[in-house]
């Protein structure tokens, strides 16, 4: 017989299978019963069409490899996943093998409690094919809570052939961006394009480079005190007045391929979705370093992991969410077909698998053998500057500067009150 958690997944399956028949948007869920023999656990993620099938494909190996295992799963894109799982965690009806955002550590598990502990199943999760720094990345109060599937940083890449239109040369610093908008923008054309999440980190790493103490402390406290958000806003106002940046409502991966922007500050793990197309019209595209005030600067800027795998502390059958979770993390067929859509692979094993098969040559592998050059002066991820309340909070309040409907002093106090 089912358990009643797996009776309620089946259920909602049904739900959200009624939903996506209805024309409703919502998270799909697949759900594959099996006969009472077989065990049957569930798996969650978000992201593209291309992760969705290779996903899919390969628990269908999955199951081949362990026909005595049965996988539902549920995924879909990011916009809204979040909160959906906030409601599944708060509800303790989460899948049982779970992708996980970096800063779901602290939010879902601050003292270690909040995902299930690898560590105790260490003899169906091959660890070996991770270092300490790797592991580190993911344990909580000496509780492994999660594995990195892959890293991510910031990266900038450039149109180099639309920059040589121009004479000029690729960005170093926060300076040249601002010189090649007084080039381009004659032409209706931004030397750069970010996104919410992006422009919140940017700002990030101008404001250390500038005042030498990160903008957040590591336990979510602003540093900033009234003078220095003063300033930061208004290098923000002027990189819009300027035109260096588009409004980042109207920037996206199509702003880069469409030559509305010059460049793109992206995850490295989301190289391809910005740099492929471009380059397949014909454009030359380049990996930029990260900007300082005077040149390339890794400091302020953060490393974390792109995505995380983890089990729920809640689940039925830990051992076998264990052998999926390691199938998805090391298992070279998997490996051939994730190649480096999510980033290049943190695995030892997978990695190689990638590497024997010459699978390396993208964008996810440039930004990748960059990571590892400045993996060492790179910051770990603060959580709060992924907080989707404190980045929607700061670009609120900060667009109210932007356009006029706030004085800069009511600004910044504004956020700090909030922020604080």
């Amino acid at each position: 017989m089912m358990t009643e958690r797996w009776h309620k997944w089946v259920v909602a399956g049904i739900v959200v299978i009624a939903m996506v028949l209805s024309g409703c948007a919502g998270t799909k869920k697949t759900v594959v019963v099996s006969n009472e023999n077989t065990v049957q656990i569930s798996m969650s993620w978000w992201g593209n069409d291309d992760r969705h099938a290779y996903t899919l494909s390969g628990l269908e190996l999955f199951h081949e490899q362990h026909p005595e295992i049965t996988v539902s799963h549920m995924y879909g894109v990011w916009d809204g996943f979040e909160q959906r799982n906030k409601i599944y965690m708060a509800s303790h009806e989460g899948a049982d093998v779970m992708q996980i955002n970096y800063n779901w550590l602290a939010e879902y598990s601050p003292d270690g409690d909040g995902y299930y502990d690898l560590n105790k199943l260490a003899d169906v999760v091959d660890l070996s094919n991770f270092s300490k720094e790797d592991l580190a990345f993911g344990t909580v109060d000496g509780k492994l809570n999660a594995l990195p599937i892959a890293y991510n940083t910031t990266a900038f890449f450039y149109n180099k052939t639309l920059y040589d239109h121009y004479g000029l040369s690729i960005p170093s610093s926060w300076n040249d961006l601002f010189a090649a908008a007084r080039v381009m923008s004659q032409d209706g054309i931004y030397p750069l394009g970010l996104t919410k999440k992006q422009l919140i980190l940017s700002l990030a790493a101008w404001y250390q480079q500038t005042y030498g103490e990160p903008l957040f402390e590591q336990d979510g406290t602003l540093r900033a005190d009234a003078d220095k958000m003063k300033a930061m806003l208004s290098f923000y106002k002027s990189m819009i007045d300027e035109k260096v940046i588009p409004s980042v409502d109207e920037f996206d991966a199509t702003s880069f391929v469409s030559g509305k922007t010059a460049g793109a500050g992206c995850w490295s793990s989301d190289a391809s979705r910005y740099c492929d197309d471009l380059a397949g019209n014909g454009n030359e595209v380049v990996l930029g370093e990260m900007p300082g005030l005077n040149g390339p600067d890794t400091t302020g800027w953060h490393i974390k992991p792109a995505t995380m795998f983890a089990i729920n502390v809640y689940t039925d059958h830990p051992v076998e969410a264990g052998e999926l979770l390691n199938f998805m993390m090391n298992d070279p067929d998997m490996a051939k077909l994730q190649g480096t859509e999510k980033g290049v692979p943190v695995s030892q094993t997978a990695l190689k698998t990638l590497q024997d098969n010459h699978m390396m040559d993208s964008y996810e592998a440039m930004a990748g053998d960059q990571i590892t050059k400045n993996k060492g002066s790179l910051s770990a991820m603060i959580p709060a500057l992924e907080n989707s309340k404190t980045i929607s909070t700061f670009k609120n309040e900060a667009d109210k500067y932007l356009y006029d409907k706030e004085d800069l002093d009511t600004c910044a106090g504004n956020l700090l009150a909030v922020l604080q």
